[in-house]
């Protein structure tokens, strides 16, 4: 009788051993690996910053910039499903940046690319920026070339903030380029002699606006399908 209850626990160990090791199998098999690179910048002249160290949501560190502001590494997301993560950055002399990804289930290997632009402590030059895309190349070279586009967009939202900077104006002159500009966003237009309703019982030329509305006034603005004029403005 004790050989058979022997034999019997010698058995039952033997099937938790194996029920283990096929969950442990199971979670190996599951596990994503994100691979990231990129470049981090200074938010406001973007030049590069070497020596930014990027850590994940456990304060391990992922990746440290090199002195082209580059930098590769690895993000081990051992949860099923849906993938949330957080990859903080932070440089000597400036203000630590966190970015916060919620995605959906992106299989088992993903590869992203990231531009990190960071503020320095105590500045309000230029806002902290980021953008992200998918890649499947992920050397310096093809980052650097992805970087044109996001420099283009970076260096325009700077220059509308600098021409925001203490003052209410709607219409814009920036470069040979012109603009109407709320506090949501904007909108080209061709010329200063554009038309524009505003709230639908006015028409005036955009060059007039900054004379008659405050940007802190406008609710909305928008192109207009109508033959009188080419925009719309709303301040109620």
């Amino acid at each position: 009788m004790k050989k058979i209850f022997n034999l019997i626990v010698l058995l039952c160990v033997i099937f938790s051993m194996s029920l283990n090791a096929a969950e442990k199998e199971k979670r190996i098999e599951k596990a994503k690996i994100i691979e990231i690179a990129g470049l981090v910048v200074d938010a406001g002249n973007l030049d590069a910053l070497e020596n930014a160290k990027l850590y994940d949501e456990k304060g391990l560190l992922i990746a440290t910039t090199d002195s082209k502001g580059y930098f590769t590494g690895k993000v081990n997301y051992s949860r099923n499903g849906a993938v949330r993560f957080k990859i903080k950055v932070e440089k000597a002399g400036y203000k630590s940046f966190i970015q916060t990804e919620n995605w959906g289930d992106v299989g088992n290997h993903f590869r992203s690319t990231y531009y990190f632009g960071i503020t320095q402590k105590n500045s309000r030059a230029a806002n902290a920026f980021s953008e992200m895309t998918s890649t499947k190349d992920a050397s310096f070279d093809s980052v650097l070339s992805g970087f044109s586009a996001i420099k283009e967009k970076v260096d325009f939202k700077n220059k509308l903030e600098a021409a925001k900077n203490n003052n209410q104006k709607v219409f814009f002159e920036i470069g040979s380029e012109y603009y109407l500009i709320n506090n949501g966003g904007w909108l080209k237009i061709l010329s200063p002699e554009e038309l524009i309703s505003i709230d639908k019982n006015r028409i005036v030329k955009a060059s007039e606006i900054n004379s008659l509305i405050k940007r802190k006034q406008i609710k909305g603005m928008s192109p207009s399908e109508s033959k009188e004029y080419s925009y719309e403005i709303y301040t109620k």
